[in-house]
C-alpha cells in the first residue's frame, strides 16, 4: 500500500535521506497508526514530506497502492504542528475547503459533509468561528476532520500535539484513538512523527526508529488498544517507553 524503494534526499550537498526503503501492506478492516521516533535533525519531518509528494525524491521512487507519488493527492493528507487553517474561513469553511475546490462537490453538499466531521471532532458551536477564536487543540480537530473528510488512506501528522499543554494533547490522543479504533469511522494508516514516546507507544500499532535519514528500527506493538490508556500509569507501559527510550539513547547520531 505504501512503499519506498531506495529513496535518497540531498539538500544542496546535505544528504539527509541517504538511502530509505519500507514496505507498509495494506490490513484490510483496520486502521493503523506508526509512531516514528528518532533524535532532532534526523529526517523524520523529511520522510513525511517525500509521502506527501511536497518535495521530491534525489533519488528513489515512493509508492502508494502502486501508484508512484509524484506530487500531492487526495489519497494522502497531511497535519503540521504549526495550525494551517485558513484564517479567514470558518470552521465550516476550512473543513469543507477541499471538497469544493479540489473534488468540485456544491458547497451545500460540502458544507453537509463537513457537519458530519465536525459532529465527529465534537466541534459543535464552533462551526461559524474563525481559527483566531479558536484554542489551539481546536484549530487541530479542524485540521483532522480536514483531511479525514477527503477520505485520505493515508495521513501524516508531524508533530501536530507538540503545541499543546499537557491536558488537551491527552484529549486530542484520546480523540485520534477512538475515531480509529474504538468506532472506526473510516480505514485509515497515520503515520505519526513524535519525540514523546509515551505517545507513540499509547497510539501506535508499529513503532519506527529513524536515525541519519535511515529506518535503522521496526517493531509491532501486540496489546490490546482499548488498554492502553489505562495502563499508561503502571509498570509494563513504563517499561515500554523505557525499552524505545533506550534505543533511541544508543543510537550513533555522530
Amino acid at each position: 500500500m505504501l512503499e519506498a524503494k531506495n529513496v535518497s534526499k540531498k539538500f544542496g550537498d546535505n544528504i539527509v535521506i541517504p538511502s530509505l526503503n519500507f514496505k507498509v501492506e495494506d490490513i484490510v478492516g483496520k486502521s493503523e497508526i506508526i509512531s516514528i521516533l528518532g533524535p532532532s535533525g534526523c529526517g523524520k519531518s523529511t520522510v513525511l514530506k517525500l509521502i506527501a509528494g511536497l518535495i521530491k525524491p534525489s533519488s528513489g521512487q515512493l509508492f502508494v497502492c502502486g501508484n508512484e507519488i509524484t506530487g500531492p493527492g487526495m489519497d494522502r493528507g497531511m497535519i503540521f504542528q504549526k495550525y494551517s487553517s485558513f484564517p479567514f474561513l470558518n470552521v465550516i469553511e476550512n473543513i469543507s475547503y477541499p471538497l469544493i475546490t479540489v473534488k468540485k462537490i456544491k458547497k451545500n453538499q460540502a458544507f453537509e459533509e463537513a457537519k458530519y466531521w465536525v459532529d465527529k471532532m465534537c466541534l459543535n458551536g464552533a462551526e461559524y468561528k474563525y481559527p483566531h477564536q479558536l484554542s489551539g487543540g481546536m484549530q487541530q480537530r479542524v485540521a483532522i476532520a480536514r483531511t479525514l473528510c477527503m477520505n485520505a488512506r493515508i495521513i501524516l501528522m508531524d508533530e501536530p500535539f507538540g503545541a499543546l499543554d499537557r491536558k488537551i494533547r491527552w484529549e486530542m490522543q484520546d480523540l485520534i484513538a477512538e475515531i480509529l479504533f474504538f468506532k472506526p469511522i473510516q480505514e485509515v494508516t497515520i503515520l505519526l512523527v513524535t519525540h514523546d514516546i509515551s505517545e507513540a507507544v499509547y497510539l501506535g500499532d508499529r513503532i519506527w526508529i529513524i536515525n541519519k535519514g535511515q529506518l535503522v528500527y521496526k517493531e509491532f506493538l501486540d496489546r490490546p488498544k482499548e488498554m492502553a490508556r489505562i495502563s499508561q500509569g503502571k509498570k509494563d507501559f513504563q517499561e515500554i517507553v523505557a525499552y524505545f527510550n533506550e534505543k533511541i539513547d544508543n543510537l550513533d547520531i555522530n
